[in-house]
């Protein structure tokens, strides 16, 4: 079987496949972390945990998030990849990367830094397939006439900072990266932040986006307010200043990070605004929301909104002192992964036609409706679980250090949080089984794949 074809359509399908498969690397392995760090089972915490993050933010989301934002593309404009050979090379350059990257951290292998990622050499091979990617979808687009639907900006925005943030939140141009300087702690700090509000929540709001109006069968509700939210994540970069808290930093760099945090709210209620008027009010709002995708939807939707709110209060000084160094200081960012995870799920169940050519896209839906809603349901109440673990983790923790001060024992006080996120994020994993015989279901049909026909209008007025 040869693993690269000039067929249409199959690099976002390769990526969708692939990540699913990242998707159950990352749970399984967040999994085992949780009950390694509550003593249940015998594993290397410390080796656990970064390939938990590594695998779900450039397994899981940059695949699942590729393959969406390449059916959305399709779908939308009616524009094919423009070179499919050199898509799937990238996919593939992905999963080598991804997979030497994670067996390194296994064993003890990655770079340094309070985000602990792939080994330099591999670091540079993921940062080449996403480069690649980048130029054949900006040679794509460059055929659709303007204006691009707003889910298409979200997923260009995606790549283009994703690759920026990747470059010089790791210090690639230092084989032997950043050391140890306060430099190296802010970068490293930006780059923590930035992995997530300007790679994985673009792609899960662009998901979003495409879902609200394919959903409701109505026109997005304002562009200009979906550019307002992908602006004001652009900024949200410089949030990552507040892990130098206690260092000898300007006081304007502090107010910068201060700044920056509140447009976090920004983009998030922008997103959540232009989702809810996209589907509606009353009866057929309640359609939309009884759905497999509607109910991802609105539950990705507002974890979202929610974690916009965290995020943003996050750099003042007034909470600084008491979450630094709790679960409270990850709880935002881990939430953002898991909110964006879910509407990527919507928007994967309104594009699941597109892993069928046209002549073999039926009228009725392409998956079982009892199936689905387990699915959805189970996603949904793991990453609830899972929220409300870190957040029950982060509060321990702060109590505990306010009765005993900075000796207190900050592992020991989150223990009884540990369960309930361990529980979340088996309910996650379980959930993810009944997702892949959905996609296999939907794609069960073989047979050329021609271009799909625009079913959304492109100017979102």
């Amino acid at each position: 079987m040869m693993l690269i074809r000039d067929q249409a359509g199959r690099t976002a399908k390769l990526a969708l496949y692939s990540g699913i498969a990242w998707l159950f690397v990352a749970a399984g392995s967040g999994l085992a972390a949780v009950l390694a760090a509550a003593g249940i089972v015998p594993a290397p915490v410390a080796d656990l945990q970064p390939v938990f993050l590594n695998a779900f933010l450039f397994g899981w989301i940059a695949m699942g998030g590729t393959a969406l934002g390449l059916f959305i593309i399709q779908r939308t404009h009616g524009v094919p990849l423009h070179n499919e050979s050199l898509g799937q090379f990238s996919v593939w350059i992905w999963n080598i990367a991804n997979a030497g990257g994670l067996g390194a951290l296994m064993m003890g292998m990655g770079s340094a830094g309070p985000f602990r990622g792939y080994i330099w050499p591999l670091q540079l091979l993921w940062l080449a397939g996403l480069l690649l990617l980048l130029f054949n979808v900006a040679r794509t687009v460059n055929r659709v006439p303007e204006p691009m639907f707003a889910s298409t900006s979200y997923f260009l925005a995606a790549l283009a900072w994703g690759g920026a943030v990747y470059f010089a939140g790791n210090g690639l141009w230092l084989p032997g990266g950043f050391g140890v300087n306060p430099l190296a702690a802010l970068f490293q700090g930006m780059y923590a932040q930035s992995v997530v509000w300007l790679w994985a929540v673009p792609l899960g709001a662009g998901a979003a986006l495409y879902a609200a109006a394919a959903a409701s069968g109505r026109p997005l509700y304002s562009r200009q307010l979906a550019n307002v939210g992908l602006w004001g994540l652009a900024l949200h970069a410089a949030t990552g200043v507040q892990r130098l808290w206690g260092a000898a930093v300007p006081e304007w760099v502090q107010a910068t990070s201060v700044g920056a945090g509140a447009l976090t709210v920004v983009a998030t209620l922008a997103l959540f605004i232009n989702v809810t008027r996209t589907v509606g009010e009353g009866p057929q709002a309640g359609a939309v929301y009884a759905t497999p995708s509607g109910r991802a939807l609105r539950f990705g939707t507002w974890l979202l909104a929610v974690t916009g709110v965290l995020a943003a209060l996050q750099p003042l000084s007034l909470f600084q002192p008491y979450i630094q160094g709790t679960q409270w200081s990850v709880a935002p960012h881990l939430t953002a992964l898991l909110g964006a995870t879910l509407l990527m799920f919507a928007g994967l169940y309104e594009l699941l036609p597109m892993l069928r050519q046209p002549k073999d896209r039926p009228d009725e839906l392409l998956y079982d409706l009892k199936v689905a809603g387990r699915h959805v349901k189970l996603s949904c109440w793991g990453a609830g679980l899972m929220t409300a673990g870190l957040w029950a983790g982060g509060t321990l923790q702060v109590l505990a250090r306010s009765s005993f001060g900075a000796g207190a024992n900050l592992a020991g006080a989150a223990a009884p949080a540990l369960l309930l996120q361990a529980a979340g994020l088996a309910l996650l994993l379980a959930g993810q089984l009944f997702f892949v015989g959905i996609v296999a279901k939907a794609a069960a049909v073989r047979g050329r794949v021609e271009l799909p026909v625009v079913v959304t209008d492109p100017s979102g007025e």
